[in-house]
């Protein structure tokens, strides 16, 4: 079934790298234990991944597209007005869904180590911002929400600092506000 479905392989093994980085660590990552942990041959990764780079940057777009369809989803229930791009923005980074905070709890450990990670990030990040200075705010203001949403990932992708509640709540509600009050 996998062979007439690339795809779904593809999925499997980012799958398998996920996990084999979040039971045995990074520096456990090697493209055998990714094949083995998907039941694939070495030469079946390889098909689709041809090197460990290519297999994590396979990982940072797709926690991407996992994060923009969060918006889109979150986009679905705002009002055609100002502010609702960012206001998308800000609820899609504070309420993560559990397959991006699975991946991103397996890149946090890694991403430091393959600087070409960030480029993908990078590109994901001038997206974000092209979209929330194109959303009716003010530029200083917009360009801070989202400055503050990134902070936030930023913080809880590295462990440095996880808000705790009520102060996690209150900064989105704070935060929505701004988009609201431009």
């Amino acid at each position: 079934m996998r062979k007439n479905n690339p795809q779904a392989t593809k999925e499997l093994l980012l799958q398998a790298a996920a996990k084999v980085i979040l039971e045995r660590g990074a520096n456990n990552l090697t493209l055998e234990a990714v094949a083995s942990t998907a039941k694939i041959s070495k030469g079946g990764l390889l098909h689709h991944f041809p090197t460990k780079e290519v297999l994590l940057t396979g990982l940072v777009q797709q926690l991407i597209g996992v994060f923009v369809y969060c918006i889109e989803k979150e986009l679905a229930s705002e009002p055609k007005k100002s502010g609702r791009w960012t206001r998308a923005y800000i609820r899609a980074t504070f309420n993560p869904s559990p397959d991006e905070k699975h991946l991103t709890t397996a890149l946090a450990s890694i991403i430091s180590a393959y600087p070409v990670l960030l480029d993908a990030l990078e590109t994901s990040f001038a997206f974000a911002e092209k979209n929330i200075l194109a959303d009716g705010l003010k530029p200083a203001r917009a360009t801070a929400i989202r400055l503050a949403c990134d902070g936030l990932w930023f913080s809880e992708l590295t462990g440095m600092i996880t808000l705790p509640e009520p102060l996690r709540s209150e900064l989105l509600e704070e935060l929505i506000a701004w988009t609201k009050n431009a």
